[in-house]
């Protein structure tokens, strides 16, 4: 794709190759401010030989990149080098105009890959996929990680040459630092096949081969290790050309998804392209930002190339299982059952589901207490958690200006947040479903979700399968509540959204991304902050294509603390159990609302500045009369908005599945704040750290705003 306008300068870059397969060649693609032009040099894979060509081609070019040989690897968001091979090729003296496309891979590649991913779900979710090296395309792997458990990676296999496969995703992350530091001290021909000046007579292993479904690699290893005929297979695969195509036509491929980025319909080389866009960026010698790429890939909406060999009786069922999965639960009409209640019935029921935060909250009960003097705190937890769900009270006497009644009963999970975290999510799904059998023996028809049971897993969808009630996450209320908290909070405190910069922190979560796309059209500009840029990048695009007038007012970042600096209005809502807003970093006059259970800021940190404001979202009074028997946390006739979503849809006699899973439907947001409207459910005053904000914390607010926009 191009950009309007003038282009203002041409980089030039050389791109030195030793992968095998045809030759390469050059190209050339326009970038933001400025065209890139590359030639493509093949050279033999001796060390020596590099390192002089690369010193050769700085004397004409902009930069120089190398495809073939990693010379450093991002793993859990951390950089490590090559030591051996920065070493021999000396590029701490190249002046940081040398790139691999480790920094700009460990983005893009996983964008690609998600993309693709999503189109070919039925021919990757659950499927076995074959790595031949998981340090080279770790982000890779933990974007298909979500899709299927079924990996093998081939870093001993078609690497070190050890013979032994890494057998899962988990093992692969315990397994890295290890690996890179074996990897990182030796010499490169050692664990590249690009590296290895002749081929050597031993297994290629293709047992591996014939048991995988997905394939993922760089092109070197299908030229070096791939057997004759990969009939059938999905194939991942960094291409040099668009010749490289043939090879997997011949072997019958089924599907190919090429991992190298086209731009203007040219395919550019992964490490050319992030010697391009960092020059581009203007930053000099400085190595290049993951997160200023992530904002100029945003602007570049790159889309991987999949290729389709499939024969012509096989492609019209590829095509059908493409098509998008749409939702069949109806917002209305209601099916009868849902409309009418049991005969005899009058007050509808409900069950909700509570649990400890921390472990303060455990330690409320007395045995808790003596036990903690002497056993570890996370034994105690550990040994709590495997006690089986109980009740602990229950609201009544919830009765809507319509005339419709409701009761619930409060179901305490005995587990931590910490807990929750650390146990697999099956363990929790069977504690739903004890709570599910228990309720519904006690005539309840619907089960919401609170805290971090509506977090763990996919979001309560698991469960609502294996339950005969309705299931909620709340979450779709806890959304309506925030945005409107935001709004009122934002207008008394002289903000006008419309002329701000709104940070959404967690912004790829359930409630983040939603937040995030209502928000856009009512703000100047958006900045999202997560920490998968993959689904950073997927949440920019569809917030462009949802509202137009967004196209470069969206910035991207996984830390928060790149914008909160600029940030007038934040909504963070993380499942950080540890606090993640640096409050000293805040502009005067910011107001945050802080929807994450714990608080994503400390009490005392907020405390140090009176010129900030950090409230309490999604708290909704209860209608008057109802009462609530147990001590949430809250102040009387105050409840959090997930649990209002359960008696909300409870009085409306909507026993249904409502809010389930990671995508929250706009509609469904819409639809629970007016029927909260319409049952007499309205914002609690706004709390700051359990008190009432005053007139004069507000003032205090209005006037930083007044004095800064003076300024401006």
């Amino acid at each position: 794709m191009g950009w309007a306008g003038e282009v203002s300068r041409v980089w030039r870059v050389s791109c030195i190759s030793v992968l095998a397969g045809p030759d390469p060649s050059g190209g050339r693609c326009v970038l933001p401010q400025g065209e890139l032009v590359w030639e493509v040099q093949r050279v033999a894979p001796d060390l020596d030989s590099i390192r002089r060509l690369l010193r050769e081609q700085l004397e004409h070019a902009d930069a120089v990149a190398l495809r073939g040989i990693t010379t450093s690897f991002m793993i859990a968001g951390r950089r490590y080098r090559h030591e051996y091979l920065w070493h021999v090729l000396g590029l701490d003296e190249l002046d940081g105009r040398f790139f691999d496309g480790s920094t700009l891979a460990a983005t893009l590649e996983r964008h690609l890959v998600r993309q693709a991913a999503e189109e070919l779900r039925p021919l990757v979710a659950g499927k076995r996929v074959l790595f031949f090296s998981g340090l080279d395309r770790y982000g890779s792997a933990e974007v298909l990680s979500t899709y299927t458990r079924r990996i093998i990676f081939g870093d001993l296999l078609y690497g070190l040459r050890l013979g032994i496969p890494i057998t899962s995703f988990h093992a692969l992350v315990a397994s890295a630092p290890q690996l890179v530091r074996a990897v990182s001290q030796a010499p490169a021909q050692w664990f590249w096949p690009s590296a290895r000046r002749k081929p050597r007579f031993m297994p290629r292993y293709h047992y591996y081969f014939r048991g995988a479904d997905v394939i993922v690699g760089d092109i070197s290893y299908f030229y070096r290790y791939a057997p004759s005929r990969l009939a059938g297979k999905v194939v991942f695969a960094a291409l040099q050309g668009p010749e490289d195509v043939d090879l997997f036509r011949e072997k019958g491929v089924r599907v190919l998804v090429s991992l190298t980025p086209e731009v203007g319909g040219a395919m550019v080389p992964v490490p050319v392209l992030e010697a391009g866009l960092h020059l581009a960026s203007g930053d000099g010698g400085s190595p290049p930002h993951a997160d200023a790429l992530l904002n100029q890939l945003q602007e570049m909406d790159l889309s991987p190339r999949i290729y389709y060999f499939a024969s012509e009786d096989q492609e019209p069922a590829l095509a059908l299982a493409r098509l998008p999965v749409k939702e069949t639960e109806p917002l209305a009409p209601r099916s009868p059952e849902e409309l009418d209640l049991t005969p005899g019935e009058d007050v509808a029921k409900f069950a909700f589901v509570i649990h400890p935060l921390s472990f303060r909250d455990v330690r409320r009960l007395a045995i808790v207490r003596a036990l903690a003097r002497f056993v570890p705190e996370r034994l105690i937890e550990d040994a709590v958690a495997y006690l089986p769900p109980f009740p602990v009270g229950v609201v009544r006497g919830i009765t809507s200006p319509t005339g419709a009644r409701a009761e619930g009963v409060l179901y305490a999970v005995p587990m931590t947040s910490k807990a929750i975290l650390r146990f697999p999510p099956g363990f929790m799904y069977r504690k739903l479903e004890q709570v599910a059998r228990q309720a519904e023996g006690l005539g309840c028809r619907l089960m919401g979700l609170g805290a971090y049971t509506s977090v763990v897993g996919d979001a309560g969808v698991t469960v609502s399968q294996r339950v005969s009630i309705g299931v909620t996450s709340g979450n779709s209320f806890t959304v309506a509540c925030t945005l409107r908290t935001l709004e009122l909070t934002a207008a008394i405190c002289g903000i006008d959204l419309g002329k701000s910069a709104v940070l959404v922190i967690g912004a790829t979560g359930s409630i983040g991304s939603i937040c995030a796309r209502l928000l856009a059209p009512k703000v100047r500009e958006l900045q999202l902050v997560g920490p998968r840029p993959e689904k950073l990048l997927a949440l920019a695009s569809l917030i462009s294509r949802e509202t137009p007038r967004m196209q470069g007012r969206i910035k991207l970042s996984r830390l928060a603390a790149d914008y909160l600096p600029s940030a007038d209005a934040i909504i963070t809502t993380t499942s950080a159990v540890d606090p993640v807003v640096d409050v000293s970093l805040l502009k005067p006059g910011c107001v945050v609302c802080d929807v994450a259970r714990p608080p994503d800021i400390k009490p005392e940190a907020a405390r140090a500045r009176d010129d900030i404001l950090v409230v309490e979202s999604g708290e909704v009074r209860l209608p008057a009369g109802a009462e609530l028997t147990y001590d949430i946390g809250l102040p009387p006739m105050t409840i959090y908005a997930c649990l209002a979503e359960t008696a909300i849809l409870a009085l409306d006699r909507r026993f249904g599945h409502f809010t389930l899973g990671r995508e929250i439907d706009p509609a469904k947001v819409q639809l629970i704040a007016e029927l909260g409207a319409k049952h007499g459910f309205e914002l609690a005053p706004v709390r700051s750290f359990g008190q009432v904000v005053d007139s004069s914390r507000y003032r205090r607010l209005v006037e930083a705003n007044a004095s800064r926009i003076a300024v401006c």
